[in-house]
C-alpha cells in the first residue's frame, strides 16, 4: 500500500513530527498485530486522530537503521560498522533466511541485513517553507 505524504489523504503527513533537512528520518515500526488492527492504524492517517496511539506502533527519529534477520549466519555482534553506534542504531529483526523486503515500494530479496542511512542535504529542495541551506554537504558513501 502506498500513502502519499502531506495530502488530502494524509492531512498531517505520514510522519507529522519531522522537518526537512534536519538530518533525521522518521522510523515507524508496526509490530505483530491483526490485519484489522493494522487497517485501523492506516485509516487514522486520513484523520486528525493519533495514528501512533496503538500499542503495536513505535516511532523513532533516526539517522540510520539496520534491518537484519533474527538468526543471521556468519554475523557477530562485535562486527564493526561503517557509520553509527550499534547501541543507538535501531535494529528491526525478522525471522527467516531470505526476505522479500518492501523498500520504498520495491520488493527486494536480500538474505542478510539492510542498512538505511540519512544523507542530509544531498539534494536541493525548492518550494514553500523550505529553509535555504548555507552550504552544500558532500557525501562519500554513495
Amino acid at each position: 500500500m502506498s500513502i502519499p505524504c502531506l495530502s488530502p489523504h494524509a492531512p498531517q503527513g505520514l510522519a507529522p513530527n519531522t522537518s526537512v533537512a534536519n538530518g533525521s528520518a522518521a522510523l515507524i515500526a508496526v509490530g505483530n498485530t491483526s490485519r484489522s488492527e493494522f487497517i485501523k492504524h492506516l485509516k487514522r492517517y486520513s484523520s486528525s486522530s493519533g495514528q501512533f496511539s496503538f500499542s503495536f506502533v513505535e516511532t523513532h527519529s533516526v539517522s540510520a537503521v539496520r534491518i537484519r534477520p533474527r538468526l543471521p549466519t556468519g554475523w557477530s555482534e562485535e562486527e564493526s560498522e561503517e557509520e553509527g553506534d550499534p547501541r543507538t542504531t535501531p535494529i528491526i529483526q525478522a525471522e527467516g533466511t531470505a526476505f522479500p523486503w518492501n523498500i520504498d515500494g520495491e520488493l527486494v530479496e536480500i538474505a542478510n541485513e539492510v542498512v538505511i542511512r540519512v544523507h542530509p542535504r544531498l539534494i536541493t529542495l525548492y518550494g514553500e517553507e523550505v529553509d535555504e541551506a548555507e552550504s552544500t554537504v558532500s557525501c562519500s558513501c554513495i
